[in-house]
């Protein structure tokens, strides 16, 4: 009989969960240094489990984010025909539903995962400390005020109006505003280009995973116990001469980049962070 299929009970199941489908999107638009599926899953899961998950854990002890296998499946189905030029930013469109949220309108958020802790209708909006308030999203066409309301991540807030971002491949001018990480290039909206190993990289020239952007050029990323000269030749972990795996919390730290949960103070700590927590 075949296996039942997998279902994720919580943020320990999410890499396992999401890495099919991720790698055919990965392998299909050329986003990791690999050429078939398989050769994409261990490292996909060496990544996602050492430095992702242990963040989405922290929050969702802390009782302030839920994996939504709803917003998994949308997920799953949307990489599986979306272009490549749409989806340059993994996390957006459907794919920002496989985490619910549960900081209502009004409560406090954070950078990096810690933006995902507001509910479904609202979005995190940092200020200048990159702390943040979780804003309902004012749906486009209607009525807003810069600065104060949100429009989502593909909306902008247009002389009063919420407006949709111009998408990837639209014509656009240089006043017009496209999709966060996307330009007007020679009057059209362009994502970054992703190039492959050996070719030449820059802010809008990005190396796949399992490469890093070193002296202009896509070179291999070090493994786990490889010789490094900084945190960020290493594919996962930190360099201290070589690569060194992730710290757990708890564990002795000099600095955040050392930690899995990305928090230093003196030893690992769990997220969430103080922008939370206040």
């Amino acid at each position: 009989m075949p296996d039942a299929p997998f279902t994720p009970q919580g943020a320990r199941d999410y890499c396992e969960a999401i890495e099919p489908f991720f790698c055919e999107f990965y392998v299909r638009c050329g986003r990791m240094d690999v050429a078939t599926v398989d050769a994409c899953k261990d490292n996909f899961l060496a990544k996602c489990n050492a430095v992702f998950e242990p963040r989405y854990l922290d929050l969702e002890t802390a009782g302030l984010l839920a994996l939504d296998l709803d917003g998994i499946e949308a997920c799953r189905e949307h990489l599986s025909t979306v272009a490549c030029d749409q989806q340059f930013l993994e996390l957006a469109g459907p794919c920002a539903g496989m985490w619910r949220g549960q900081q209502a309108v009004g409560e406090t958020c954070g950078l990096d995962v810690e933006s995902f802790v507001c509910a479904p209708g609202s979005e995190c909006v940092l200020d200048l400390s990159l702390c943040g308030e979780c804003r309902a999203v004012v749906p486009v066409g209607m009525t807003c005020t810069p600065g104060t309301d949100t429009c989502g991540a593909e909306g902008i807030c247009d002389n009063g109006t919420c407006a949709a971002r111009a998408r990837n491949g639209d014509p656009c001018t240089p006043d017009d505003t496209c999709l966060v990480g996307s330009v007007c290039d020679a009057g059209t909206c362009q994502p970054p280009q992703v190039v492959g190993r050996g070719e030449s990289c820059d802010a809008r020239h990005r190396c796949p995973y399992l490469t890093v952007c070193t002296g202009g050029t896509c070179q291999p990323t070090a493994a786990l116990g490889a010789t490094c000269s900084n945190d960020g030749v290493c594919e996962i972990g930190f360099c201290e001469g070589t690569c060194k795996a992730p710290l757990a919390n708890g564990e002795t730290c000099a600095r955040a980049g050392q930690c899995a949960s990305g928090i230093c103070e003196g030893t690992c700590q769990a997220r969430p962070s103080a922008c939370i927590m206040d």
